[in-house]
C-alpha cells in the first residue's frame, strides 16, 4: 500500500513537472526582446500597417521569419511573434492578423550580419498572387534578447 502511494505521488509529480519543463525550455530558446528591439519592430510595423491600410487590405498573415537556408530560426520566430503582436495592435480597426489565408502575407528573414554584432532584418509583404506590396530592410544590434 505504501509503495502504491509513493508510486502515485511520483507519477503525479512527474506529470506536473513535465508541463513546466517545456515552458522553461521555450523561454531559454526564445529569449524576450529588449525594449529597443520592441520599439524598432513597432516603428517598422507602423510603416507596413500604413501601407496595408492604404491599399485597403482587410487581413494579413505573418509567417515565422527564416534563416539563410529558408527555415524558421529560433530568433526569427521570436522576432516574428513580436512583429505579429505589433501588427495586431496597430490594425485593430483597419485590418486583422490571421493565421492563414490573409489578403497579404508578411514574410521575413532574420540573419546574422558580418562581424557578428548585428542582425539583418528583411521583411516583405506579398499579395496572394505573390506580387510585392511593400518591403523593409534594416539592422538590429545584437543584445541579450536576440541570441544565436
Amino acid at each position: 500500500m505504501k509503495i502504491l502511494g509513493l508510486c502515485s505521488a511520483f507519477i503525479f509529480l512527474f506529470v506536473c513537472a513535465s508541463d513546466v519543463l517545456p515552458a522553461e525550455k521555450a523561454q531559454k530558446q526564445n529569449p524576450p526582446l529588449s525594449k529597443e528591439e520592441i520599439q524598432k519592430l513597432r516603428d517598422i510595423a507602423v510603416i507596413i500597417a500604413g501601407e496595408i491600410t492604404r491599399r485597403d487590405i482587410k487581413s494579413v498573415t505573418v509567417t515565422d521569419f527564416k534563416d539563410i537556408g529558408g527555415k524558421p530560426s529560433k530568433a526569427g520566430k521570436t522576432v516574428a511573434a513580436e512583429f505579429r503582436k505589433q501588427m495586431e495592435a496597430l490594425g485593430k480597426t483597419r485590418f486583422t492578423v490571421v493565421d492563414s489565408g490573409g489578403g497579404a502575407f508578411v514574410t521575413g528573414m532574420f540573419l546574422p550580419f558580418k562581424g557578428g554584432d548585428k542582425w539583418r532584418l528583411d521583411i516583405k509583404v506579398l499579395s496572394p498572387d505573390n506580387r510585392l506590396i511593400t518591403s523593409y530592410s534594416g539592422f538590429f544590434r545584437k543584445t541579450k534578447g536576440v541570441k544565436k
